[in-house]
């Protein structure tokens, strides 16, 4: 049983499908549900926001790889195919392209949800912007690179 209580009203079903449809579509991630097998069946508002595919467009062997940036594939598949394959929890950065044909990066991130007999029947999921971070990052990254080799040359004379 998870750790948080159920109201009277969520045991009697009316905290439901069309609760959660609308805090998932206010909430800034593109959240998705796969079944236990990584096949998705849930995109919420944001994904066909940013992506530009409909629930429809968005299912099938290669839409998702397709949105990956190139580079990112392979990694994406690997780790993807891992937690499905042990059922560890799913975390992974990668650029995802945008209706515009840009890229962005994103946290993809997700858990499994098991069943009473402890069998996953489900994947909860959410990929989280961070473009800005990624580039604040960067920029730190060639900052640092720099001042180490302004301080070689200094050290040097």
């Amino acid at each position: 049983m998870p750790a948080f209580a159920i109201s009277a009203a969520a045991k009697n079903g009316l905290v439901g499908h069309e609760q959660f449809a609308f805090l998932a579509d206010v909430i800034p991630p593109l959240v998705w549900i796969t079944d236990a097998n990584g096949f998705h069946i849930y995109f919420n508002h944001r994904w066909i926001d940013f992506t530009g595919y409909d629930l429809a467009g968005s299912v099938g062997p290669d839409v998702w790889n397709n949105l990956l940036h190139p580079d990112d594939q392979a990694r994406a598949r690997q780790v993807w195919g891992h937690s499905l394959a042990t059922g560890e929890d799913y975390n992974i950065e990668y650029r995802f392209k945008a209706k515009d044909g840009s890229y962005r990066w994103f946290l993809g991130q997700a858990l499994p949800r098991r069943g009473a007999d402890g069998q996953i029947i489900a994947w909860f999921g959410t990929c989280t912007d961070i473009q800005e971070q990624r580039q604040m990052r960067e920029q730190l990254e060639a900052a640092y690179s720099d001042l180490e080799a302004k301080i070689t040359f200094r050290t040097l004379d």
